[in-house]
């Protein structure tokens, strides 16, 4: 989904540097929740207010979206999420092996031609490395509005280490362990079914 360019979000990261997370630094985590693509941050900021006594990580390139984030985590004054604006991939080489308790990968990029399919977030490549960063009996939950990905998807989460432990064609979106982002508000108010799998590491 495009979102609408703004343009105070460039200079309000960087008026704001104490809610971000230095690339640097990222391998001094552990025992935290990672979000790749926060979109707007409407999941991991509610995630946030919930389990306040739990760490969170989002990352998100798009510069009108990380500030967005920057602006709830400053205004709600959250202290339990960073925000880094770069890409996932990068983030994932600097993680220590099992550090990350849940993995959420919320309404990705779907990527929809076969020669861009190794970009998905949920490519083989990409799911080796969440097995590494994973904890055992660490989580990745996935949602999606896209048939194709989800398809893909339920694919290339078959692998000797994981373990898909909930399927569902059509969520009805009450887990209590669960939030909303705007984007998947938006397509349940379009009547769009919302896809998920929840996949343990063993």
């Amino acid at each position: 989904m495009r979102v609408k360019y703004r343009p105070w979000a460039e200079p309000y990261l960087k008026e704001h540097p104490e809610v971000q997370l230095p690339l640097e630094e990222v391998h001094k985590l552990h025992d935290f929740d990672l979000e790749i693509g926060s979109g707007k941050g409407a999941f991991i900021i509610e995630m946030a207010k919930e389990y306040p006594l739990k760490n969170f990580l989002a990352v998100e390139m798009n510069v009108s979206c990380a500030g967005a984030i920057a602006k709830s985590l400053v205004e709600d004054e959250i202290k339990n999420v960073k925000l880094l604006r770069i890409d996932g991939e990068l983030v994932l080489k600097e993680l220590k092996d099992e550090s990350v308790d849940t993995l959420y990968l919320n309404f990705s990029d779907p990527w929809p031609k076969k020669r861009h399919s190794k970009r998905r977030l949920t490519s083989e490549r990409l799911i080796n490395e969440y097995v590494r960063v994973l904890k055992n009996g660490g989580l990745i939950r996935f949602k999606t509005d896209n048939d194709s990905l989800f398809e893909f998807s339920k694919e290339t989460f078959i692998n000797p280490k994981l373990e898909i432990v909930l399927m569902e064609e059509d969520y009805d979106g009450n887990d209590p362990l669960d939030k909303k982002s705007e984007y998947e508000i938006k397509k349940r108010e379009m009547g769009l079914k919302i896809h998920r799998l929840i996949i343990k590491k063993i």
